[in-house]
């Protein structure tokens, strides 16, 4: 086996591990943020689901900064990508919390409610990713 192909094979997997770890550290920094605006956003008679909106509009709105930002610039370590994009938002957002409140609300049978919830998700999750990567390919 050629010594070039050896070395190239432990930057292979240094690459690897500074991506994990990457993901790893946003992730852990996205989760905790998530728990924390559990107290900073006033519990309602909705429970958790205003706290759950604001989490998964804001990771919307990261997500397409980062993604309108990284894809003008290509001089961005793939590891940095990874910390804000995958860890961080996939930290920070919570599809299944979403999912969980929803049903909880439908089994309450606060209907109303629960299709207020859906469409102000999808709609404002939406329109904050569109809006960031808007902002991040012109900054």
């Amino acid at each position: 086996m050629p010594a070039w192909f050896l070395f190239d094979g432990i930057i292979c997997v240094m690459n690897s591990l500074m991506n994990i770890l990457a993901v790893f550290l946003g992730g852990g920094l996205g989760a905790v943020l998530r728990y924390l605006t559990g107290f900073i956003v006033i519990s309602t008679k909705f429970g958790s689901a205003p706290a759950t909106l604001c989490v998964n509009v804001l990771a919307s709105l990261i997500l397409g900064l980062g993604f309108g930002y990284f894809a003008m610039r290509v001089n961005i370590p793939t590891y940095v990508k990874l910390a804000l994009t995958c860890g961080f938002c996939g930290g920070l957002s919570t599809f299944s919390t979403f999912a969980f409140e929803t049903l909880r609300m439908f089994e309450a049978s606060e209907i109303v409610t629960a299709i207020i919830y859906i469409g102000l998700s999808v709609v404002l999750c939406v329109a904050a990713a569109a809006v960031g990567i808007y902002v991040g390919r012109i900054v």
